[in-house]
């Protein structure tokens, strides 16, 4: 009996040891991992983890951000999956969707996306889904977007007697411009084209006149024609009116930028908000939009979209919380508000009532607004050899504005190089 008693007694201790330590493991908190570039806007994505986790108490969210840029996020991305330490959500560039995909390593959002349309409290727009579709899924919704345009230092014009509420709108504007601004016995260079941010200023320079990468099958190189030939005679152009006296890295370029001393620059729209800042109390500057040579036109998405490599579904859910939170109406004003990029979400961006009166008082993001519908996809070429293409592209232009190549023989240099590349 006394036995039975005991039994019994520890028993029943057990079953309350249970029930109480029941809820402990079904409000057990989730620990999301985020990877995120560039570094420069790390702050922000911190922000929105912060602002993300106060609406979801059972969810905490670790966010790395501390690669560089895009391409050291896929090359540290690459090496986490060597090592089965995927992250649960990455935000990375827009070019990179297809390099994932192409691996099977990110996962389908339709049907998210469809149970989110049913939701009247949703604030995603149709455009967040479509940066990050491929073929005929999306596989990541986008967050932020830069455009190609270019910055004018209005002070060095002004000293080069231009007038700087008469900007130039065409290409050969901008360069003759330039020649007037540069003055070498001042230490100051009249105007500076970015090459060798990755693949997205030469496709800019051939969408922008309504061309392609590729042919639509991608067996042939799009580029070798007019298109090519006239993107290689601009950057010369850049190189004859100074710019080949200078050939400089992204940072070193948008260092002289900030620092007065270059008076034309085409560049990201990302970098308005640093150059600003840098520029306060010394001198003005004026964006415009970067010029269109087509009615064809378009130009490449960049920016950034967010992909989910998770695959446990518990996990996957909350990564899937997460990502719709940084896309929607409070993530996307952490963005706006936080960096120089335009949100990728069009509703939110248009809304007076969300960002609409925000970016109404920003007159130096307006270019970047009206190029909105123009935007194109980043493109990325198929097969295994991304990296060594873009390299490829960026040595050809480096040796055209640097004035030792000339552009038809680079442009048939490059597109020999490239084709060499694709997968055969």
């Amino acid at each position: 009996m006394i036995f039975s008693k005991l039994t019994l007694s520890v028993a029943a201790i057990m079953s309350a040891l249970l029930l109480a330590s029941a809820p402990a493991r079904s409000e057990e908190k989730i620990t999301l991992r985020v990877t995120a570039a560039p570094s420069s806007v790390g702050d922000m994505y911190k922000l929105i983890g912060r602002a993300f986790e106060a609406k979801h108490p059972g969810i905490s969210v670790n966010i790395d951000a501390t690669q560089r840029d895009y391409d050291a996020l896929f090359d540290a991305t690459m090496r986490d999956k060597l090592t089965g330490q995927l992250a649960d959500v990455s935000i990375q560039g827009n070019n990179k969707i297809r390099l994932f995909v192409d691996r099977g390593l990110a996962i389908p959002l339709d049907d998210y996306i469809a149970e989110e349309a049913r939701s009247p409290a949703s604030t995603l727009s149709p455009s967040v889904a479509s940066i990050g579709r491929f073929d005929d899924k999306v596989y990541g919704l986008g967050l932020s977007v830069s455009t190609p345009v270019v910055f004018f230092n209005l002070d060095l014009l002004k000293k080069a007697g231009v007038d700087p509420t008469d900007l130039p709108t065409t290409w050969d504007g901008i360069v003759e411009l330039a020649r007037k601004i540069d003055d070498p016995d001042n230490n100051t260079l009249g105007g500076y084209f970015t090459y060798d941010q990755a693949d997205w200023f030469w496709i800019a320079l051939i969408e922008c006149q309504g061309g392609s990468m590729m042919s639509a099958d991608e067996r042939k190189v799009g580029f070798s024609g007019p298109e090519g030939l006239k993107a290689m005679q601009l950057l010369k152009s850049f190189g004859q009116a100074g710019q080949a006296k200078v050939d400089m890295s992204r940072d070193q370029v948008r260092a002289l930028f900030a620092s007065g001393k270059l008076g034309i620059l085409a560049d990201s729209s990302s970098s308005l908000g640093s150059f600003e800042k840098q520029a306060d109390g010394r001198f003005t500057i004026a964006v415009r939009a970067f010029p269109l040579l087509s009615p064809q036109a378009r130009l490449p998405a960049g920016g950034a979209l967010g992909i989910i490599f998770a695959r446990d579904p518990q996990r996957q859910k909350a990564a899937w919380e997460f990502l719709k939170f940084a896309a929607s109406a409070e993530g996307q004003t952490i963005i706006a508000k936080n960096s120089s990029y335009m949100v990728a979400n069009s509703r939110v961006a248009v809304d007076p009532a969300m960002l609409g009166s925000f970016y109404a008082s920003q007159p130096n993001m307006k270019p970047v607004a009206d190029e909105l519908a123009i935007l194109d996809g980043w493109y990325a070429f198929p097969g295994q050899n991304g990296v060594k293409i873009t390299n490829v592209l960026i040595d050809h232009m480096r040796s055209v504005v640097t004035l030792r190549a000339e552009p038809d023989a680079a442009l048939t240099a490059m597109t020999h190089g490239v084709e060499a590349l694709l997968p055969h």
